[in-house]
């Protein structure tokens, strides 16, 4: 038995031994890694998360920035010569059920924006959606007892003194996955 244990364990640790020496970046790579992440961007779209939980990818002219925190991301944007393109915001969800025939949800984005935002809802047009906070919000849907998802169709309208764009784009929030 014993014999036979180690036909089979050592092969496998010799595997891993060498699979791991083979996957080792070379030092080179490793230094300009960590150089290229305290600068805080990123060239030749290698994304790398930084501790201010910000990604910056620079690829030619243009620049992708994007927001993440736990792997979930809550703002993306594009910069073509400096100029922002477009720019996406998405909340985080604090609290979403279903009780009886409505359903509720309550929502709030992570960064602070100086413009406004604004919902609709086209797939459940019967909801109401009330600000409770500065950039939070709760949604009631009535006559939800079909959902199984939730299209947002958002809205952003930036102020006066905002460098972010006017954008208009539609997310989907699953409830349940059938």
């Amino acid at each position: 038995m014993e014999k036979k244990l180690r036909k089979v364990v050592f092969p496998l640790f010799l595997l891993c031994w060498v699979w791991t020496l083979g996957c080792k970046p070379k030092k080179e790579e490793k230094a300009s890694r960590i150089s290229a992440t305290e600068e805080g961007i990123i060239k030749d779209s290698q994304p790398s998360t930084h501790q201010n939980r910000w990604v910056v990818v620079q690829d030619g002219d243009s620049t992708r920035q994007k927001y993440q925190e736990g792997g979930i991301t809550y703002f993306e944007s594009l910069l073509v010569k400096e100029k922002r393109i477009y720019n996406t915001f998405y909340p985080l969800i604090q609290d979403a059920f279903l009780f009886e025939d409505k359903f509720y949800l309550k929502t709030r984005f992570p960064l602070d924006y100086s413009g406004e935002i604004e919902f609709t809802f086209p797939e459940y047009p019967d909801y109401v959606l009330t600000k409770i906070g500065d950039q939070a919000y709760q949604l009631v849907i009535n006559n939800a007892l079909d959902l199984n998802h939730v299209l947002f169709d958002l809205h952003y309208l930036p102020s006066e003194t905002d460098s972010l764009v006017r954008t208009d784009y539609s997310f989907t929030h699953v409830v349940f996955e059938e």
